[in-house]
């Protein structure tokens, strides 16, 4: 089974930012356990501790846990987690993301969050089909997020399009159940995700591309074509 953990980076409602973002990877299930540790060590190795939650916005800002630690540190761990990321790519790491700008959907019939969760859930699908159609066996999967006040509309929105089908009429066919949602300070992988959708952040609102180089060749592509799949963007500013 393939496991995909995903968090948002820019809110919906905030005001102050432009962009709005839903991004992670997907995963094996029996490669998360040494993913964890990994992280772990590195965590270790550059802070001397391992137990301190990773958020993208925190560490770049230097917030919350993150103060006592000089913004070279913090930003030289920041790279070091997005490496071990790329170099584990595909093998351990398949990227995906959905970057939005709120402009677009002034005037639009479908929501921000919507928009979001019907084109990373429906690119995760194409993925699993994929798989399917490369190996001849089933392969299923199942969404991870950080929890979040609109887990009731994933669940509600999950739910339709594995019955009836997302707006293309496309069902869900390959998720094993409706999303999961996890505290992101229990869960190291969620937090990997929160790394990887800020680094996009990072690069549609303020064109500051210092992560996003490291990754952007990890997201999801057809081998055989080329063509990537696990990015989808729609802004002003070109990828």
């Amino acid at each position: 089974m393939y496991l995909l953990y995903i968090d948002d980076s820019g809110l919906e409602i905030d005001k102050k930012c432009r962009h709005c973002v839903l991004a992670g990877f997907a995963i094996r299930d029996d490669k998360t356990y040494w993913v964890q540790q990994a992280v772990d060590n590195i965590v270790e190795k550059q802070l001397g501790i391992s137990d301190i939650e990773l958020h993208g916005t925190d560490i770049r800002g230097g917030r919350k846990a993150w103060r006592r630690f000089p913004k070279h540190l913090r930003d030289t761990l920041y790279k070091e987690i997005l490496t071990y990321i790329a170099s584990n790519y595909p093998s351990q790491f398949i990227l995906f993301g959905v970057v939005l700008d709120k402009s677009y959907y002034d005037n639009s019939k479908f929501s921000l969050s919507e928009e979001l969760f019907t084109q990373i859930t429906s690119r995760f699908d194409m993925f699993l089909k994929r798989r399917f159609i490369k190996s001849g066996q089933g392969v299923r999967g199942l969404a991870i997020f950080d929890k979040s006040t609109l887990e009731q509309q994933y669940q509600v929105l999950s739910h339709i399009f594995q019955k009836t089908g997302n707006r293309w009429g496309k069902t869900l066919a390959n998720f094993s159940e409706v999303p999961l949602f996890l505290d992101s300070k229990m869960s190291r992988l969620i937090q990997l995700a929160d790394l990887v959708a800020y680094s996009l952040f990072r690069k549609f609102e303020h064109d500051d591309n210092s992560l996003y180089t490291i990754i952007q060749s990890c997201f999801d592509r057809d081998t055989d074509s080329g063509e990537i799949h696990g990015l989808y963007t729609r802004t002003v500013m070109p990828i």
